[in-house]
């Protein structure tokens, strides 16, 4: 039923049940949790806690990725007081604990979960490096590497990939395309989409465009829209507008139904002053009926959820928020004095 996306119906025969007990009820947290229905989640959850009965690994493990979807802190952290109170020492919930913490920003809170169970295993330091990917921690995710070294540990693609994220997010060029030539070399594997799209951001942050799209063209097999897209950023960005034409064609082969692609392209002809172009894309998209979905954000503060839409001035201190921006970007503006 998890998998069926259709929480409606498990509700209905969850409220036809005659007896329910602990596994039924866990089931029903992670039934909303998939569904992307986290409040609904945390609801089943304190009402596990009203009917007297103990949350158990099982239960914690399918509220665990609500926390992940709210960002919240708040929340991650009572769950981590179940697991020490009730005495839940599942070395995969610790590994999701610790993936958990990260994803709601507090990497302190990940690596003191890390560090204190010395059964480390693979999902583990994999969930480490993938937090310090997501914050920009580079070199802290190659020290991890260093003590998976010492600790025997094979690695897999789901490790080399996390760790080619961090060195992209970290800068680390070199770093990263040693770890990539890697895989082949030292690992005898062979790359997969995403880690070849690791080397593609690699090369494209150190500024050799012309060896990202020379790499690209040399893949044994077929890139995907991704890579593309990847590559086609970097040349706006250094304004690589004669390379920049061609991987946008090559960007609307792979997937030409994609409207983050259409934007993608129009942002480079914009930068490019190519106006016609922006116009044409437009004209497409509507065409299409492409709609550029809102950007979405929040923050909690003191276990409350802010969340914020681009272009929407609903929230009730808008006010303040608004004038606080003003005064920061003034800030900004400021010279700098040394």
């Amino acid at each position: 039923m998890p998998n069926s996306g259709s929480h409606d119906d498990a509700q209905m025969l969850f409220s036809e049940m005659s007896t329910t007990d602990l596994t039924t009820w866990s089931l029903m947290v992670r039934i909303y949790a998939e569904s992307c229905f986290p409040n609904e989640a945390i609801g089943v959850f304190r009402e596990i806690q009203a009917r007297g009965m103990r949350p158990n690994t099982v239960t914690i493990m399918n509220l665990l990725p609500v926390c992940a979807q709210l960002s919240s802190l708040h929340l991650v952290r009572q769950c981590h007081g179940y697991i020490i109170r009730g005495g839940l020492g599942d070395i995969r919930l610790k590994g999701t604990l610790l993936d958990v913490y990260a994803k709601c920003g507090s990497l302190k809170h990940a690596y003191s979960v890390f560090q204190s169970d010395a059964r480390r295993d693979l999902v583990m330091f994999a969930a480490m490096v993938a937090g310090y990917a997501v914050h920009g921690r580079g070199k802290e995710a190659l020290m991890i590497f260093s003590h998976m070294t010492d600790s025997n540990i094979k690695r897999d693609h789901v490790f080399i990939t996390n760790l080619l994220t961090a060195c992209c997010h970290a800068g680390l060029i070199q770093d990263g395309l040693q770890i990539y030539d890697s895989i082949r070399a030292v690992h005898g594997m062979k790359p997969t989409m995403e880690q070849y799209a690791c080397a593609v951001d690699l090369l494209a942050r150190g500024g050799r465009l012309d060896d990202a799209y020379s790499f690209i063209t040399q893949m044994p097999v077929e890139p995907n829209a991704n890579i593309w897209g990847t590559l086609l950023r970097a040349c706006t960005t250094y304004n690589r507008m004669d390379l920049g034409h061609s991987v946008a064609n090559h960007l609307l082969q792979a997937e030409s139904d994609d409207t983050g692609n259409h934007v993608l392209i129009s942002n480079m002809y914009a930068a490019d002053a190519k106006w016609e172009g922006v116009m044409e894309l437009r004209n497409l998209m509507k065409k299409k009926e492409m709609k550029k979905t809102a950007g979405c954000s929040w923050l909690e503060v003191d276990g409350k959820r802010n969340v914020f839409v681009s272009g929407d001035c609903s929230h009730p201190r808008r006010d303040s928020i608004f004038d606080l921006v003003n005064a920061l970007y003034l800030q900004m503006k400021e010279p700098v004095v040394f």
